[in-house]
């Protein structure tokens, strides 16, 4: 009977300590499996979040460019059109100046060269 005891006390205590052990591996390999899901989710999120602000990134100088080349060529078409308006009314006020200097020269010199009395002369005349 003793004999008996002794093994069933024996296989207790191996059943015990092989239920602790695979207890203590299965929580290992669960801390083990969980730390190494915690550090994959951890990557990848980084990487997301790399991936997300490189893609932010690109697509606000993408836009900022895309801004400045419309802002220039707005500027550009505006001051081309300023500078044509400006042609523009530089020339017809040359030319509305030319047309005042040769009409006053031209009127300057056909009335130094009236004579009122020769013209009313003229008028009285009879052929």
């Amino acid at each position: 009977v003793e004999n008996v005891n002794e093994k069933i006390s024996e296989g207790i205590t191996d059943t015990g300590d092989k239920l602790v052990e695979n207890v203590n591996e299965k929580i290992s390999e669960g801390i083990t499996d969980t730390g190494d899901k915690l550090v994959e989710n951890v990557n990848e999120k980084i990487s997301e979040g790399i991936t997300d602000t490189g893609d932010k990134l690109v697509e606000n100088v993408n836009e900022k460019i895309s801004e400045g080349i419309t802002d220039t060529g707005d500027k550009l078409v505006e001051n081309v059109n300023e500078k044509i308006s400006e042609g523009i009314t530089d020339t017809g006020d040359n030319i509305k100046n030319e047309i005042l200097e040769s009409s006053s020269t031209a009127l300057v010199n056909e009335v130094s060269e009236f004579d009122p009395f020769s013209f009313i002369k003229n008028l009285f005349k009879t052929n």
